[in-house]
């Protein structure tokens, strides 16, 4: 008996053998999906940064020392609010320039030559009133004594006489007033002449002096203003940098006349930095004091490469996903794509394309929005096609064979090389037209080395 069973067992053994001889394949074994309908999502992927809606870096106008501060690191402020507020040497030595420079141009004013006319005509008045006191008591004199003479005609002819030298007198007396008038008209006449002469004179060499004056007063009204440094507009604001020092600390209780000499000395070339702006730290004329950023929207910044540029439009919408909430990916809209090319963080060359954040896929998400921070890392996949099709294929059935898309279908265990054109290519599937069936099976692994008609086995 245990002979037969040992001869029994041989015999499964070689016709074992046999129907494996009899059945093995070297036909290539292929993995194959089915065609379907249904919709397609073309994407381009690219990496992305949070950013602000807007940012202004705000920079010092003049070198100083800050001496009020009125908000905190990271504080939410408003349009034209007060940031801080600086005493500067160079300012106060601007407005004093200013000063003088207004009193020298207002010390400028008319200059009038006096002719002494009054004082010519008063001297003619008085040389003809001591003409007529010593003349008129020795005319009238005359006159009484002639009158005395008994002869008629020879009174007649004294006081003729008389009568002729007092007319002589009178002329003579109108003409001295007359000439003094004429001298006295004359020099007023020349002097009003000469002060129109040195008025236009001094008003030509003024009136560059009161232009520098006028513009060293707006520029020191400028830089006075600007001691007062506001916010441009609401936001959130972010400190700069202290100047590099000495490391000589500044007071805060230090005198108003020696805050703007401290400001002389903001920075030593070489030095360190100060740290975050403070009350007391010193600054220079370009540095940024604070800067604001617009956080009513936020937005991030996709570098898109170039190659996928020419897909990428505003208005499109966007998959968004922060590394720092991984698990809450947001939804944005293309607003803007750059014109320009900028070099990207891999060293290639793409296009950034900025993208309004509204909020999480699955909901508002206006809590996560505002626990964003400028500059995190980011992932953007832009939506540039959305189509509904009844030929959709697996993504990775697709192959480039002489410059074009091919899909090989399996028909009567055969690989049967089909062009399609693709309509919308996803991530996962595809949507195509070309001769293909919506029962068709198409091969997504072991097509590399197939020919076109090929004998397959399909798993």
């Amino acid at each position: 008996m245990p002979g037969v069973v040992v001869r029994w067992m041989a015999v499964v053994a070689t016709v074992a053998l046999w129907f494996a001889a009899c059945t093995s394949d070297d036909r290539p074994r292929v993995e194959t999906q089915p065609v379907s309908s249904g919709e397609v999502t073309q994407t381009i992927s690219a990496p992305a940064t949070v950013q602000a809606a807007a940012r202004q870096d705000v920079a010092a106008s003049v070198s100083g020392v800050v001496v009020r501060l009125r908000v905190r690191d990271g504080e939410r402020v408003r349009k034209g609010q007060e940031i801080l507020r600086l005493t500067s040497s160079q300012v106060d030595l601007a407005r004093e320039q200013a000063r003088a420079a207004e009193a020298a141009a207002a010390g400028a004013g008319a200059i009038a030559v006096d002719g002494n006319g009054d004082a010519t005509l008063a001297a003619a008045h008085r040389a003809v009133d001591n003409l007529d006191e010593s003349t008129r008591p020795r005319l009238r004199q005359a006159r009484r004594r002639a009158r005395r003479i008994d002869d008629r005609e020879q009174r007649q002819a004294a006081l003729a006489a008389v009568a002729a030298v007092e007319a002589s007198y009178e002329s003579t007396r109108s003409a001295l007033l007359t000439a003094g008038r004429t001298v006295a008209v004359q020099q007023d006449a020349t002097a009003a002449s000469l002060s129109r002469a040195v008025e236009q004179a001094v008003a030509g060499a003024t009136a560059a002096q009161r232009l520098q004056a006028e513009s060293a007063a707006r520029v020191a009204r400028s830089q006075a203003e600007a001691l007062v440094v506001r916010a441009p507009f609401g936001g959130m604001v972010q400190l700069g940098e202290a100047a590099a020092s000495d490391g000589t600390p500044v007071s805060d209780g230090v005198p108003p006349e020696l805050e703007g000499l401290a400001g002389s000395f903001g920075g030593i070339a070489g030095g360190d930095g100060g740290g975050t702006l403070r009350v007391g730290a010193p600054v220079l004329t370009g540095q940024t004091l604070f800067s604001v950023f617009d956080l009513s929207d936020v937005y991030v910044k996709a570098e898109v490469d170039e190659v996928d540029a020419p897909q990428a439009k505003p208005g499109q919408r966007a998959a968004v996903t922060v590394d720092a909430f991984a698990d809450s990916p947001l939804e944005g809209i293309v607003e803007r794509i750059a014109v320009a090319s900028a070099p990207t963080a891999a060293g290639g060359v793409g296009y950034p394309a900025h993208i309004r954040l509204i909020g999480l896929r699955a909901g508002p998400g206006e809590r996560l929005l505002r626990r964003l921070r400028v500059g995190m890392s980011a992932s953007a996949d832009i939506v540039t096609r959305t189509r509904t099709s009844d030929l959709v294929v697996p993504s990775r059935a697709l192959l480039r064979r002489d410059g074009r898309d091919v899909v090989f279908a399996v028909r009567d265990r055969r690989a049967e090389e089909i062009v399609v054109d693709v309509i919308a290519l996803g991530e996962e599937t595809a949507a195509v037209a070309g001769d293909l069936d919506s029962d068709d099976e198409v091969i997504v692994t072991g097509y590399e080395d197939l020919d076109d008609g090929a004998e397959v086995v399909a798993d």
